[in-house]
């Protein structure tokens, strides 16, 4: 049986090693697949999540099965302006978990959390090739403001 839910630091241990390798294969996959990225830095992150988690400005959910992590939504919250905003750090699913909805459901979750927190907006980035992601955001009322462009010198 699938449970999602918020979770603290204490709650996130038994699945922190999947984090890490999920955090891993996301920005292999999605974000810079051009690059060789050493495990030691999505490792590094996610200790510092710890903090984070702790002080009240991140927000983790996760899908959990059996024991395993199926996916998860990092979300924190930052000062944009004049606005308070959430913004989605990333959300990464396995393959074996996709095509079940749990990406829409976390994102519905997360801006019912920014509503909570009083939150004015929420933010987020994807790739171009991540239509899956497009189409999730779009469906839950996104709308692109800007791209970003990166010319390697």
């Amino acid at each position: 049986m699938i449970e999602s839910r918020w979770v603290s630091w204490e709650e996130l241990l038994p699945f922190k090693e999947q984090l890490i390798d999920m955090e891993l294969e996301l920005m292999i996959r999605y974000h810079y697949p051009d690059k060789l990225i050493p495990r030691s830095y999505p490792e590094q992150r996610v200790n510092n999540l710890e903090s984070y988690l702790k002080n009240g400005s991140t927000f983790l959910w996760v899908s959990t099965e059996g024991g395993k992590l199926l996916g998860y939504y990092w979300a924190y919250i930052s000062s944009f302006i004049d606005k308070k905003r959430w913004n989605l750090r990333s959300i990464m699913f396995l393959d074996e978990a996709k095509g079940r909805g749990l990406g829409t459901l976390a994102v519905k979750e997360g801006l019912k959390m920014a509503k909570l927190l009083e939150c004015d907006e929420a933010a987020t980035e994807y790739v171009p090739w991540n239509k899956t992601m497009e189409t999730v955001m779009m469906k839950s009322g996104y709308k692109v403001t800007r791209i970003e462009v990166v010319k390697e010198l």
